[in-house]
């Protein structure tokens, strides 16, 4: 019982740092996902299939917007556009491109940082006519 409610406890405690890094919005069936990142943190793997080359740097953000239907989920194609402004208040413009696999679509793009810094991104999404948008911070330490 002590082990259950240690790990509850954990859990618990460390939520708050995940959702530092990754954001969700909803409207109605849709959902949208935002997450920054260095890119030196990707795994060899994940690097090449964003095609990113990870150099301290670089960050890269991950949007997917995702239609949630009698209990399946799936990706759907959106207009998405992102930006993100640093402590210093200059406005970094982030192009994003569409990735298509089978069976997903989602939206990379990469921008400059100069550890340490803050940045705080805006993206919004339109499906269709239905708009999504998050806001967050994600802080880019000095290794």
């Amino acid at each position: 019982m002590q082990r259950a409610l240690l790990i509850g406890l954990l859990a618990a405690a460390l939520a708050p740092c995940v959702w530092a890094q990754k954001q969700t919005a909803a409207a109605g069936s849709l959902e949208l996902h935002a997450e920054a990142m260095a890119s030196r943190t990707l795994t060899p793997e994940a690097a090449a299939n964003y095609r990113v080359e990870p150099a301290p740097d670089r960050g890269v953000l991950l949007v997917t917007v995702i239609k949630r239907e009698r209990g399946s989920n799936a990706t759907v194609p959106a207009q998405v556009y992102a930006g993100a402004m640093n402590r210093r208040n200059l406005v970094i413009s982030i192009p994003l491109r569409e990735v298509r696999t089978d069976k997903s679509v989602y939206y990379v793009g990469e921008f400059r940082l100069t550890p340490p810094d803050e940045l705080r991104f805006l993206v919004s999404a339109n499906v269709l006519g239905t708009p999504l948008k998050v806001e967050f911070n994600r802080a880019f330490p000095v290794d």
